[in-house]
């Protein structure tokens, strides 16, 4: 391969998962900056990537049949593609590249798919690298230095539309905190509803808060029923934005209070100070990245598979108080 190269890379199917992967990409830029990296990504996915810095264009592949056969003919009619760095573990992710026939192919291990690339990269494990961001790191830049800590990740929000959210919100008093009280895995990564509903009438009542609750158009009734519970000095956001809205949202606040989400992995990249809470999931290999976030976590026993509704996991959420996210807020806000 030569020196500068147009490189695809297949993008995780997760929005927390793409986020722990941004890394992987910064760093892959900074040591090959005249390449052309496009990333080839779900459309659920695709919007983050192309507001990533890093990436040069995003290319979207639907599901089923027909949306595979339509990107490989979109792939093979790009021929200055040389490279494909395939980061998902599925059959799929290394099938498309290999019937697009680009002519490097090197991925990380799963589903029997040896055959469709020229190189399988197995991450290095040890305890200081048990992360999901190292296996990209491994993945795109294994010359990366072991005593060099990878880059933290990077979202740019156009400037237009973080304008216009920070007009749609209204003056805030001290601080503005925002509430993700969802999560797409299901209730095994939910802190209680009432737990965020204490949380926040505790910070309106001690720290004159404005609360912004934000979540998906399927998380609303949650959301407004925290806010409506909270008070006037709550509002709830859910459904009212479009994707780049609801980072907007996001990054209009001073701290982020959100389960162990996508939404938490958003709010680290746009650089907010973080209060993380976590179950039974292992922070060591999921947790927010860069040096904004405050983990909290009672459960000893860790999983990194956990069922969308575990009683063990409901459990050890709600065994983290009110009183201590208020106190971890304070702490981020600088109020500590």
């Amino acid at each position: 391969m030569s020196d500068t190269q147009h490189t695809l890379i297949v993008s995780v199917n997760w929005i927390g998962d793409a986020v722990m992967a941004m890394p992987a990409v910064q760093a892959y830029r900074a040591k090959h900056p005249d390449d052309r990296i496009s990333v080839l990504a779900k459309p659920g996915i695709a919007p983050l990537w192309r507001i990533h810095p890093s990436v040069d264009d995003t290319l979207m592949f639907e599901s089923g049949l027909r949306g595979t056969i339509d990107t490989i003919q979109r792939l093979r009619k790009a021929p200055s593609l040389q490279c494909a760095y395939i980061m998902p573990h599925s059959f799929r992710s290394a099938l498309i590249p290999f019937l697009a026939q680009l002519p490097q192919r090197v991925g990380l291990p799963g589903d029997l798919r040896r055959i469709f690339m020229h190189e399988v990269v197995h991450p290095k494990m040890s305890d200081e690298r048990r992360h999901q961001q190292f296996e990209y790191m491994d993945l795109l830049v294994p010359s990366w230095p072991s005593d060099t800590p990878p880059p933290s990740p990077i979202l740019k929000i156009p400037d237009d539309v973080q304008q216009d959210m920070n007009t749609r919100l209204s003056d805030k008093s001290t601080i503005r905190v925002g509430l993700v009280p969802g999560a797409a895995r299901g209730p095994s990564k939910q802190w209680p509803a009432d737990h965020f509903i204490a949380l926040g009438q505790r910070l309106v009542g001690e720290l004159e808060t404005d609360i912004v609750v934000a979540g998906a158009a399927g998380e609303r009734v949650l959301c407004e029923q925290v806010a409506g519970s909270i008070g006037a000095k709550a509002s709830s956001w859910a459904g009212r934005t479009n994707l780049y809205e609801w980072l907007a949202l996001l990054a209009a606040c001073d701290v982020v209070v959100a389960n162990d989400s996508g939404a938490m992995h958003i709010a680290t990249a746009l650089g907010r100070p973080v209060v993380a809470l976590y179950g039974i999931t292992d922070p060591a290999t999921t947790g927010p990245l860069g040096d904004k976030a405050i983990v909290l976590q009672h459960s000893k026993k860790r999983h990194r598979d956990v069922p969308r509704d575990s009683v063990e996991a409901r459990e050890a959420l709600a065994a983290i108080t009110p009183e201590e996210v208020y106190e971890a807020v304070r702490q981020a806000a600088g109020k500590g």
